[in-house]
């Protein structure tokens, strides 16, 4: 019954009224389905200073090396990309699982899949994938509304608690889980015909899959990610702040309230000489 879905990690600290400000940023993203989303600062960051400050947004993926990663793609850091705030959301590549807010009808439309059990890496590729196929727009966030513990040295962790429970079976089953979303990114050694073993993972059901919105094919390209050749082509419209390719007639939009914020300043600069 709620209108609205947040997403995020746990051990979070909060900006006041952080619920409406998550709302209002949705309402000012130029989009019919947005997604806000992003990692969010480290829980020591004051939340009310950075308010005040572009938000950081997620623009580098990349292809994991370590074999229990089996190659999934990984995204990576926080790059604090603007130099100017803006109101209105600006378009993100992904989605992330420390914050995520947006309508929840999404999980009637891009409902999480249940065979995904005890999934670390890959979830966020296969959220977002899904989520531009379905016809939803990622966008970060104007500004940050929570903080979270990184670090937490000394503390059990997720993958940890995995092994205990599974005893041993954890690495297994992980590749597993990742073969299943692999399929669907279109790696080629993660197609059925190519899987040793066959299991309830390897089948996938319409509903938990992509979109018909968009094509997969298509969001790839645009954020440059080929799992042919496992390798990431730089498409700099993220780290530069412009719109993706597939939103070009906004380039105005983000252009002219650039260029209001910078009139503002001046007019403010002028102010205080006076």
């Amino acid at each position: 019954g709620e209108a609205w879905y947040m997403q995020m990690d746990a051990h979070m600290t909060f900006l006041q009224d952080w619920d409406d400000v998550s709302v209002a940023m949705l309402h000012r993203a130029p989009a019919e389905k947005p997604v806000i989303s992003h990692y969010p600062p480290g829980h020591k960051m004051d939340l009310v200073v950075q308010s005040f400050k572009p938000a950081g947004r997620l623009c580098g993926p990349l292809f994991a090396t370590h074999t229990q990663e089996n190659q999934i793609v990984r995204l990576e850091g926080l790059g604090k990309w603007d130099s100017v705030k803006l109101d209105i959301p600006r378009f993100a590549p992904f989605a992330a699982a420390g914050y995520m807010v947006a309508h929840s009808g999404f999980l009637r439309e891009v409902p999480f899949d249940p065979l995904l059990p005890w999934i670390f890496m890959g979830e966020e590729i296969i959220m977002s994938t899904r989520f531009w196929t379905h016809g939803y727009d990622m966008f970060s966030p104007s500004q940050a509304v929570v903080g979270h513990m990184y670090v937490r040295p000394h503390k059990p962790k997720f993958w940890e608690s995995n092994h205990r429970f599974l005893r041993g079976a954890g690495d297994a089953l992980e590749i597993m889980v990742l073969n299943r979303i692999k399929y669907q990114l279109g790696y080629p050694e993660a197609a059925r015909d190519f899987l040793p073993t066959k299991s309830l993972l390897s089948h996938l059901q319409p509903h938990y899959g992509m979109g018909t919105k968009r094509k997969l094919q298509d969001y790839m390209r645009s954020v440059g990610l080929d799992p042919v050749r496992k390798e990431v082509t730089e498409t700099n419209w993220c780290e530069t702040g412009k719109v993706p390719p597939e939103h070009l007639p906004l380039r105005r939009l983000y252009h002219n309230a650039v260029q209001e914020v910078r009139r503002k300043q001046r007019e403010t600069i002028r102010t205080k000489d006076q």
